[in-house]
């Protein structure tokens, strides 16, 4: 057999054992790695689809714990035989009451409205918002409610408006909806909170706070204090570094102990520029579109400004108004040589002064220019002029001891005062409170008048005067004087009697009120109540003293205040030999 004829037999042999033989081939053989394979393949889909749960599932607790950070804080299930968000609601009305009036709502009235529960899940709280707004401050309040992040949301939204030209105000009503998960952490307040431990200026950068529980220690987040919002940028210990002012609020003084409120916000509601913001206003669907407008850069009231010298610059902004924003806004610089230390910011138009103690106090022009397409030619120019004064110092008194006050008679007093800055002629004078019943002040001089009644307690009265410069600003000093209340004692004090030997007169004044006596002669002095003198002359029943410039004459039996005035040449007073009488 030739071997071409051999294989074709081979072949012919093998494809009928082949036929004949397959179905045993394939169920002995191939038919197992089959099924091997389906039931890998099986098991692959079957942990993918495990895979798939797990993943999943690991979103949902990550969305979960999400939720459970921004949800309102829930009650305690145990004081409660079903779920309540009462604590929840209380929180958020506070919450809602604070944001509108930070945002300027007008007649405002908050009310807590339906709380709903859901399963053992979550409870929903309502609080009812009622308003006058108008579009700015509405605007205002929708961008800081979405922007914080809590589970809320506005449920229903109803504004009307009488008007549809200018800025009208709204009426608004709105309800506000949160969400209370019950698994959520309990806590005291809807946002963590800590305290100012020192006051914080308007200008302030750095505030100190008690403590840190509940912030966060990477810079970058919100604050809030009162009606302002804040910025941490810088953080060291207790102690932040802040941007004031932030979100369309203003910076203000603050005391210790100031609440200071973590504002967390939603990270999925972009934040808006200022530009951006005007945009929206201007967008403003409630009014009639403004007819187009011809706009001319204008500045608004420049006048004279006044500075005193102090630890604190000088600050003025000068406003420009009435020209194209969408064309940019204005550019402003100064003209010629500045003042030493003057700055002017570009951008904004503030000037800031900080002179030096060399810098003369005196009236100073500051020239300046501002560039915008709305100016005619493009340029406005003006100036503006500060007073610059060195710091008003107050009155300051002489040390002065005032005359007694003698009952029944009238009694002045003019306190002697200096001042660095005012004439004395500019100072206003008044009493104190309190002043003894009948003492008045002449209020250009200051000078006392008063005459006490006999109802007037004899000893020590107090009175109290005040004087005020015309300074900028004015300054005043006080005055405490303790003035000494006498009887009229010359009004008892009487001549009774003159005894004379040889050349030797001696005269004797009796004062009855006190059982005393008082012996004098020739050339001897005296003081009684408001009454000084010095005896001249003695002669048999009377005798004569002088008193300033003037001779009195007292007879026997009178009381000082009986005496005469006499006529006497008071250079030859002291000769007794020309008196009548002796």
């Amino acid at each position: 057999m030739e071997r071409r004829q051999q294989y074709l037999l081979g072949g012919l042999v093998t494809l009928v054992v082949l036929w004949f033989g397959s179905g045993w081939l394939w169920s002995a053989v191939f038919e197992p790695i089959q099924s091997k394979r389906e039931a890998l393949d099986k098991l692959k889909k079957t942990v993918g689809q495990k895979e798939d749960q797990l993943l999943n599932l690991a979103r949902s607790k990550k969305l979960l714990k999400d939720w459970q950070a921004r949800s309102l804080p829930p009650d305690l299930t145990k004081t409660r035989q079903k779920p309540d968000a009462l604590n929840a609601q209380r929180l958020y009305l506070e919450w809602l009451t604070d944001l509108a009036q930070l945002s300027g709502f007008e007649d405002l009235k908050v009310t807590p409205d339906r709380r709903t529960a859901k399963g053992n899940v979550y409870v929903s709280v309502v609080v009812k918002i009622e308003a006058d707004a108008r579009f700015e401050q509405l605007c205002n309040f929708l961008d800081r409610f979405y922007r914080t992040d809590l589970l809320h949301r506005v449920t229903s939204l109803r504004v009307q408006s009488k008007e549809s030209d200018g800025d009208p105000f709204f009426q608004v009503t709105l309800d506000a909806e949160g969400l209370a998960l019950l698994d959520a952490p309990q806590r005291r307040t809807l946002f963590s909170q800590t305290r100012l431990a020192e006051a914080l200026s308007e200008d302030g950068t750095i505030l100190k706070v008690d403590g840190l529980d509940g912030f966060p220690k990477e810079p970058g987040f919100r604050i809030r204090l009162k009606n302002e919002y804040l910025t941490v940028t810088g953080i060291d210990g207790t102690s932040w570094t802040v941007e004031r002012g932030i979100d369309r609020t203003t910076a203000a003084d603050y005391p210790e102990t100031t609440t200071v409120e973590r504002t967390p916000l939603n990270a999925s509601v972009s934040s808006r520029t200022a530009e951006e913001f005007q945009q929206l206003l201007e967008g403003n669907i409630f009014v009639k579109p403004a007819p187009p407008k011809d706009y001319r850069l204008k500045l608004g009231p420049l006048g004279e400004k006044t500075y005193t010298r102090g630890s604190r610059p000088f600050e003025f902004t000068i406003s420009a108004m009435s020209y194209d924003t969408t064309k940019g806004k204005p550019e402003f610089s100064l003209v010629g040589t500045p003042l030493p230390g003057l700055q002017l910011d570009r951008a904004t138009g503030k000037l800031t002064w900080k002179p030096d103690e060399k810098q003369k106090a005196d009236k100073y022009t500051v020239k300046f220019e501002v560039k915008h397409p709305s100016a005619s030619g493009g340029r406005l120019s003006e100036s503006v002029t500060i007073v610059l004064r060195d710091p008003n110092t107050p009155p300051i008194f002489v040390e002065q001891t005032p005359p007694p006050v003698i009952l029944g008679r009238e009694w002045k007093f003019a306190p002697e005062v200096s001042d660095a800055e005012s004439p004395l002629g500019k100072l206003t004078w008044k009493l104190g409170d309190d002043p003894p019943a009948g003492l008045t002040i002449n209020e250009a001089t200051g000078e006392l008048t008063w005459t006490p009644e006999d109802s007037v307690p004899v000893g020590e009265a107090i009175a109290k005067i005040t004087a005020t410069d015309n300074g900028m600003p004015p300054q005043s000093s006080t005055l405490e004087l303790t003035l000494d209340v006498q009887d009229d004692l010359a009004m008892f004090t009487r001549l009774t009697g003159i005894f004379a030997k040889d050349a030797d007169r001696m005269a004797i004044l009796y004062d009855r009120s006190q059982n005393k006596t008082t012996e004098l002669r020739e050339g001897d002095s005296f003081t009684v109540a408001d009454v000084k003198g010095t005896v001249t002359t003695i002669a048999t029943k009377y005798l004569i003293f002088t008193s300033g410039d003037d001779a009195h004459r007292l007879e026997l039996g009178q009381s000082l205040r009986e005496a005469t005035p006499e006529k006497v040449d008071l250079a030859d007073a002291t000769k007794p030999a020309n008196v009548e009488g002796r």
